[in-house]
């Protein structure tokens, strides 16, 4: 009855918001429109012979309807929720007895008490989750009128009820354990490496496909025999067998929790190089280990084609006759070739590392300083003839070329220079020309290779955090987004921005050093657990420590800082309000906030307006009260476009 003033429909807002959330709650059971089940059908037998009930039943209330997962008595599977007696019961939260239905003013014009069904007792009692929200009743009913339940029936219709939930909660765990079961099968089944577990007796436990075929062998052929005999090289074996029976015996066992790169034998002999990481776990009392291998044929071919590549490079190079030079943007030598080493007077690992003024005559340096500054301030590529005084004493002219060389964001990294001694030939302008432009491919060729060389470093640090996670890579392009967004409203220069925006995603990049058994642990992580994921922060800015470019340093100061909070209680280091970087103060807000609103396997995606009250909650406290406001700002003009 709807309409009724004494209806559990007419709820205010807060009831709303209740209701949603205890739907919310049955939609996790996942048990609507599903087959009878014996469990819930022995209930409702056992209540109708206890109560001495013809009707009994366990009730699901959805959003606009009465659904029966079990009943006896009546041909009913479903009612609709405005005539059905057991929302009343959701709503009181307690057992509601009605003696005689006829006579209640709430039930007298029911359907089902007007009509061929003729009720008119009912006792229901609700079934109560854990975090006490009703999903429904169990109830008993008659076509009589019937006195009160007395207490004792009272308690065991609560009882019952309760039953019913503890079905529930198993059913849902067993649900929870068969997806786990399959999303394991799953991943050995699509993991690229081999994933092979052993147990303490050095016997196969578990073989992916992806070790079939690096291997050779079938899971049915390799179940339960020694791993050694079939992928170690025998020369191997017994340092294998000795090293698993010294860590059972004290525990220390130096390759575990490292990647090596070990020999390995296929099926049919052949050995071949393989990467090795060995993490050994529990599993029930008993424990094993996990091995992960990956074949490095194809990538040892590509190294030392590339050694080879680059032999060649440094075999040209040192070469030709002119000086040919890299300098960071401080003026340091990080490249030098032969020939230069020898105009400087200096072996090539004494000069790099040094400027010019630790090398050549202070007038000399500063002139070359100038020149430098020019080249790297106007990106405008310098030709020059200029006469030196070298450190022997000696005067020579050089026909000197400086450019600048770019990272793949066309930031100015530092400037190229080829130096040409022309004292003897300064007749030969046109050979002189010609080898220049030659130096000037060079120069445009080793400046592309170092911009590609650095795209790359960083494309593999991205990828990196995001094959751990399938959720990651999104992630951390909207906190990118996120971040620059708050950058921009905080009134930061647009290369500040720019810099902010692609630094962030390179945030949570020591989660790599972290191992799988913790980051994907669906549950809640131990004190231990804990502190082996906070260490992400510290081994993500040691993986970007000593870069030389300004991105580069940018994304080492987020990763390092963006837990730490503003009240000083963060980590690693418990910086508090001002001393903690901006960008990591930004970053943090937009991670939170990403981490709040995506769905996750254990918590819902909550509301944007949810994340945003928590967040203004934290102000003050774990975040920055002037970026909080910045994100309010940000919300509240994208919410307006």
């Amino acid at each position: 009855m709807a309409g009724s003033p004494s209806s559990p429909f007419t709820a205010s807002a807060p009831g709303d918001i209740r209701e949603a959330g205890r739907l919310q709650a049955l939609r996790r059971y996942a048990v609507l429109d599903t087959p009878p089940e014996a469990a819930f059908d022995r209930v409702v037998r056992l209540a109708a012979q206890l109560l001495r009930a013809p009707i009994a039943m366990v009730s699901l209330t959805d959003e606009d309807r009465q659904w029966f997962k079990a009943c006896i008595g009546t041909d009913l599977r479903e009612a609709d929720r405005s005539v059905s007696f057991c929302p009343h019961t959701v709503a009181l939260g307690e057992v509601l007895v009605v003696p005689d239905a006829s006579r209640d003013p709430r039930f007298a014009e029911n359907p089902l008490v007007t009509g061929p069904h003729h009720l008119r007792f009912y006792a229901g009692a609700p079934l109560l989750t854990p975090d006490g929200y009703a999903l429904g009743t169990l109830c008993v009913m008659d076509t009589l009128p019937r006195p009160p339940l007395t207490p004792e029936e009272c308690g065991i219709l609560c009882d019952l009820a309760a039953g019913v939930v503890s079905e529930l909660e198993l059913r849902r765990a067993l649900n929870e354990r068969r997806r786990s079961e399959q999303l394991r099968e799953a991943v050995l089944t699509s993991a690229l490496d081999a994933v092979i577990t052993m147990n303490v007796r050095g016997l196969i436990e578990e073989w992916n496909p992806a070790a079939e075929r690096l291997f050779g062998y079938t899971r049915d052929e390799v179940l339960g025999r020694d791993l050694s005999d079939l992928i170690i090289p025998e020369r191997l074996r017994t340092g294998h067998r000795q090293g698993l029976a010294r860590y059972l015996r004290t525990g220390e066992g130096p390759v575990l929790g490292q990647r090596l790169e070990v020999p390995a034998r296929r099926r049919s002999g052949e050995e071949f190089p393989c990467e090795l990481a060995i993490t050994p776990f529990r599993l029930e009392g008993d424990r094993l280990f996990t091995a992960y291998l990956r074949d490095l044929t194809a990538q040892k071919a590509a190294q030392e084609a590339l050694i080879t590549s680059h032999n060649l490079l440094q075999a040209v190079v040192d070469g030709v006759p002119e000086s040919i030079f890299v300098k960071d943007t401080a003026g340091r030598y990080v490249m030098i070739n032969a020939a230069g080493a020898a105009r400087i007077g200096r072996p090539v690992q004494e000069i790099l590392g040094q400027d010019d003024a630790a090398l050549f005559p202070a007038m000399t340096a500063q002139t070359s300083l100038r020149r430098d500054t020019h080249v790297l301030t106007t990106g405008e590529t310098l030709s020059y003839e200029v006469t030196d005084l070298l450190p022997d004493g000696s005067h020579r002219t050089f026909l000197s070329a400086k450019s600048v060389y770019r990272d793949s964001q066309g930031q100015i990294q530092g400037l190229i220079g080829a130096v040409l001694d022309i004292t003897d030939r300064k007749a030969a302008e046109a050979t002189i020309r010609e080898q220049n432009a030659a130096l000037e491919a060079l120069v445009r060729q080793r400046t592309q290779e170092v911009e590609e060389a650095q795209l790359e470093v960083l494309a593999r640090l991205a990828r990196a955090g995001e094959l751990r996670d399938d959720n990651t890579g999104e992630h951390v392009q909207r906190v990118a987004t996120t971040a620059a967004g708050l950058a921009r409203r905080l009134g930061l220069a647009e290369d500040e921005v720019t810099l902010i925006e692609r630094a962030a995603p390179l945030h949570d990049v020591g989660k790599i050093g972290v191992p799988d058994a913790v980051l994907l642990k669906p549950g809640r992580l131990t004190a231990e657990e804990f502190r082996v994921v906070q260490a992400h922060t510290e081994l993500g800015a040691s993986l970007l420590a000593k870069g030389a470019s300004r991105l580069v340093r940018a994304a080492q100061e987020i990763a390092l800082t963006h837990h730490e909070r503003w009240d000083g209680q963060g980590y690693p280091r418990g910086l508090a309000g001002e001393a903690i970087p901006l960008s990591g103060r930004i970053v943090a807000v937009a991670d939170v906030l990403d981490a709040l609103t995506s769905e996750r396997p254990y918590k819902r995606a909550w509301t944007l307006a949810e994340a945003l009250q928590e967040i203004r909650a934290q102000a003050g406290a774990q975040f920055d009260p002037r970026v909080v406001a910045a994100l309010e700002d940000l919300l509240q003009d994208a919410a307006a476009s």
